[in-house]
């Protein structure tokens, strides 16, 4: 057979590309098989299995006064043991296949279907069939469920990101369906963010169905019908149960989830409650409904004609009936007074490993949702500022959607094969030429058209801040701003600069120069320079980058302002000491925080903890079962090495080199002049397979709770757990920081990260986990990858690695030492510096290239002046600012939500440059669709006053015309 390939070579599987645009999917079904199924040749025999239901069921309920709600289904995984191009084919088998069973068997078969992109794909590939979808929904013989554009990890993304999944699939469906369900539908995720219900109930959905709690390995989690509940308030109904007859098959497990709730008995449930008590609190009684959710799945191709066959005899018993998904939910409700609530995150006892596993995935998704919102709002400032600039929305569009899809629950948590990861990258390259073109399309609207100003050895930015309070933070200026690129010395750097505010102040700023970051590493940094810059709230500032001259460059490297020896460094803010045996962090301490008392214990912090990482069943995505007690040791004093790296005006770095093993590691530790944080890299060329590393900081907390951020909210942890399952939460999760502070909120310190995002704490100990080099699944049988295996091995004698995790590992991250608690202040006021200082950290300065100012640089000035927004309360963060993409109709849409978990009244003052440009706002839902709720818009002040509960979201729409 001869094969075509693509000119590509995959950046992890390392094979050449086959095309595949002439290969089919594997159909498990044929006329065969329908006939035998479906055609009454084959007898349906189920006796057995119906005896085992009654007997396991009638302790609780007499059998056939249940109410079995039949629905066909088919989890369709958008990648993972094959390729996103292979799922637009599986979608269009499985979907062909349901329309075959709605025009047998129209007066009852269902199909629930969920993930519109999906059907993105199908319109895209082939119409015909999506009309026929079309005319299949309308007969109600395909009912849409979900509304996310894909099924996602529900613990790793952001509040943001799950807001723009909701609102892309719930457009798709009305545009094409003129449908918005009303049932959210992640049967298959990894664990559940608490912020979920707060997001799916303000965008549409009243109802919530998984099956994967049932997946837990150390604890039953026993609710089956309850409400789930933000810290907001919100709440979903919610039904936790597994598909297909195991519904009925694993009854005795969760039975007691099935039962009502007594009047006197515990309504709000969370982790720090022991829920193997949840019977005491339940009446005798059991609710009768039952989800029976059926058809083969991961892959597509259900439900099977042997599964209607078999569906279809099961609805000939009085407890069985075809129906549909909301149907089910709709008969519930009738219920839902008398179910408990579950008041915390849903963590899945199972797949842990996926919080760390395959590093790249997880820091680009970061990159690409902080980014993509960052430029959201520079867009509209610019749109703004500049009346000929048009916003990108089909580009800002395509960027969401790309980060959307990728965050598939078998994609973010690097759970794919590794030619999965080869699409991925190429999706990245795709995005950031997005990027640059939207960068370069507004620095052009600002430039000078006209003939170049030329200036030797200067050239002319915008420093973007796209945060709502203004912050001193370092900043990195690329040398491709400069038009020619400077000379580089030996090391690699170009010589100093410094850079010009030209705000009206006129402010310099030294800036010392880098070289350019191996380019096989993660998300490198090319040569350029850093600077430590204070700049104003959501703002854009102009400025002109100088090269010094050698006489200059010898002047300014003189001024140190950070002081380093080979075992500490310091600023004036902290200061760390190194052991110099093993390079130990072994002692930090921090102005005014502490009694200024050294901060940590110990001689441990910042060195490197392993452990066997080989699950023999799901090696991608589990931990080695009680990995703590199977440490690899690994010796902390080999060939360590204490080195000044860099020493100059703005920053320094000590490096601590080692070996662990036969892998060598390289532990940056830098200061920047005027910042607190203590800012760390990880690097490695690690060579060992089925290894976990885990680095640890000790402190002298003494913490009883860890807090991390999450979905537009906070997560609380005891650090000593108490239940059976709050300890079954030994890896947890965090996103852009995790902290332990002293009980008394006196004090604490928190990581953040730009993209590691699983942690674990015990009492005043906080560990990082650094990496997992583990194995990746292998294709399904059906897999086309298989065959493009087969060739490279062949023609090249390639092979596909098995392990990911091997090779090039950076990490970027930070140490930050504060006053206050992670979210309180001593006197229980909000205390908005951990979640200021991760945001920063994950929102670097953008930095856009121009060609000069053009000649309306008086409105430019004009609109730089002063910050866009002015959120005057500290606990109130700016979520997103972008143009309306639901109607479509130019209105602005801003979002807002507490942070901090403190009730407020929250002021943002509008700057008069817009104020004056809005008639009306509107309060709207996540959707965009206009809602009732209560807000004061005073357009003499130009301050909008509303009501926020602990990590409420609320979303304005700004309808702009000039007042007369």
């Amino acid at each position: 057979m001869e094969h075509k390939f693509l000119n590509e070579t995959g950046k992890y599987s390392g094979s050449r590309r086959l095309d595949t645009s002439d290969f089919e999917e594997l159909r498990y079904d044929d006329e065969e098989t329908k006939e035998k199924w479906l055609g009454g040749i084959r007898e349906i025999k189920f006796k057995r299995k119906l005896k085992r239901w009654r007997n396991n069921i009638s302790e609780d309920i007499d059998f056939d006064e249940l109410f079995i709600h039949l629905v066909g289904q088919s989890h369709i995984d958008c990648a993972w043991m094959w390729r996103f191009e292979q799922t637009r084919k599986k979608a269009q088998v499985t979907f062909r296949k349901a329309i075959t069973h709605s025009k047998m068997f129209p007066e009852t078969f269902c199909y629930a279907l969920s993930e519109p992109i999906l059907l993105e794909w199908i319109k895209e590939d082939n119409i015909e069939l999506f009309k026929d979808i079309q005319e299949t929904v309308k007969k109600g013989n395909i009912e849409l469920v979900g509304g996310s554009y894909v099924e996602p990890d529900c613990m790793m993304i952001s509040g943001e990101a799950l807001v723009r999944q909701r609102l892309y699939g719930m457009r798709f469906y009305r545009d094409n369906f003129g449908i918005l369900p009303e049932v959210e539908w992640f049967l298959d995720s990894f664990g559940y963010n608490h912020g979920l219900p707060q997001i799916l109930s303000k965008s549409g959905a009243k109802y919530f169905w998984t099956s994967k709690l049932t997946w837990n390995q150390d604890t039953i989690f026993p609710f089956v019908h309850f409400w789930w509940q933000s810290p907001d308030g919100s709440r979903i109904l919610t039904a936790n149960f597994h598909m297909d007859v195991q519904v009925l098959e694993t009854w005795n497990d969760f039975k007691v989830g099935r039962k009502l709730l007594k009047s006197e008995g515990k309504k709000v449930w969370d982790y720090t409650m022991d829920y193997s008590k949840l019977n005491d609190h339940m009446k005798p009684e059991t609710c009768p409904l039952i989800g029976f959710f059926f058809g083969l799945s991961d892959g597509g191709h259900g439900p099977t004609h042997k599964e209607v066959a078999f569906a279809n005899e099961y609805a000939k018993l009085s407890p069985f009936k075809w129906s549909r998904v909301h149907a089910f939910f709709n008969e519930l409700q009738k219920y839902s007074k008398e179910f408990p609530i579950w008041n915390d995150e849903l963590y899945l006892e199972n797949h842990r490993g996926c919080f760390s596993n395959h590093i790249e995935v997880k820091r680009y998704n970061r990159k690409f949702e902080s980014l993509t919102t960052s430029l959201e709002f520079l867009a509209i400032l610019t749109s703004l500022a500049n009346s000929h600039y048009q916003y990108p929305l089909n580009k800002i569009e395509t960027l969401w959607k790309v980060t959307l899809k990728n965050q598939f629950h078998d994609v973010l948590p690097g759970s794919s094969i590794p030619e999965v990861y080869d699409e991925v990258w190429n999706d990245w390259n795709i995005q950031k030429d997005l990027i640059r073109d939207i960068t370069k399309d507004i620095g052009a609207s600002f430039s000078n058209n006209g003939e170049r100003k030329s200036e030797k050895d200067v050239a002319h930015i915008i420093l973007y801040n796209s945060l709502s309070w203004e912050r001193t933070s370092r900043v990195f200026i690329p040398i491709t701003v400069f038009e020619q690129a400077p000379v580089l010395n030996s090391d690699g750097k170009p010589n100093h600069a410094r850079i010009t505010l030209l705000d009206g102040e006129g402010s310099s700023h030294d800036c010392q120069p880098v070289a350019e970051e191996n380019a096989n590493t993660i998300d490198p940094f090319p040569a350029g320079w850093w600077t430590v810059i204070k700049l104003k709230p959501l703002s854009m500032t102009s400025a002109k980058i100088s090269l010094l001259s050698d006489s200059e460059e010898e002047k300014i490297t003189k001024d140190k302002c950070i002081k380093v020896s080979k075992n500490s460094i310091s600023n004036n803010l902290v200061s760390v000491k190194l052991d110099a045996n093993t390079g130990a962090m072994v002692e930090l301490t921090a102005t005014h925080i502490n009694n200024d008392n050294n901060l940590l214990k110990g001689t441990s912090s910042n060195l490197t903890y392993a452990y066997l990482d080989d699950n023999k069943q799901y090696p991608a995505w589990n931990l080695t079962p009680e990995y703590w007690k199977h440490p690899l040791e690994f010796s902390q004093d080999s060939k360590v090495n204490i080195s000044i790296t860099e020493n100059g005006p703005i920053f320094a770095t000590l490096q601590v080199s080692r070996m662990l093993g036969n892998n060598p590691v390289w532990q940056s530790l830098t200061l920047f002049k005027d910042c607190p944080e203590v800012f760390l890299e990880y690097d490695a060329d690690w060579k060992q397979k089925n290894v976990m590393l885990k680095v640890l900081y000790s402190t002298q907390t003494n913490a009883e709770t860890a807090v991390a951020d999450g979905i537009y909210c906070a997560i609380k942890f005891k650090t000593n757990p108490e239940t059976p399952c709050d300890k079954a939460r030994f890896e947890k999760i965090c996103h852009e920081f995790c902290d332990i502070s002293t009980p008394d909120n006196d004090w604490g310190l928190a990581l953040l990260n730009e993209g590691r995002y699983a942690f674990d704490v015990n009492s005043g100990d906080m560990r990082l986990t650094m990496l997992r080099a583990c194995r990746y699944p292998p294709p399904a049988p059906e897999a086309w990858v298989i065959e493009e295996r087969k060739v490279n091995e062949e023609l090249y004698g390639h092979q596909v690695p098995e392990f990911s995790g091997m090779g090039p590992l950076k990490c970027r991250y930070a140490l930050y030492p504060h006053e206050g608690g992670a979210l309180l202040n001593v006197d229980g006021s909000p205390n908005p510096l951990i979640k200021r200082k991760a945001e920063e950290f994950n929102n670097p300065i953008v930095i856009i290239p121009i060609n000069n100012l053009d000649s309306k640089s008086n409105e430019f000035n004009k609109w730089s002046s002063e910050p866009l927004l002015e959120i005057q309360s500290p606990n109130v963060f700016l979520g997103a600012l972008k143009m309306n993409e639901w109607d479509k109709d130019g209105t602005i849409i801003m979002r807002f939500n507490e942070g901090l978990g403190v009730p407020s009244m929250a002021r943002v003052k509008i700057s008069e440059l817009i104020a004056n440009k809005i008639p009306s706002i509107k309060v709207v839902d996540l959707l965009e669709r206009e809602i009732n709720h209560s807000f004061k818009w005073n357009d003499e002040t130009n301050i909008l006053s509303f009501e926020l509960t602990k990590f409420e979201i609320i979303t304005f729409k700004l309808i702009l015309e000039s007042k007369k």
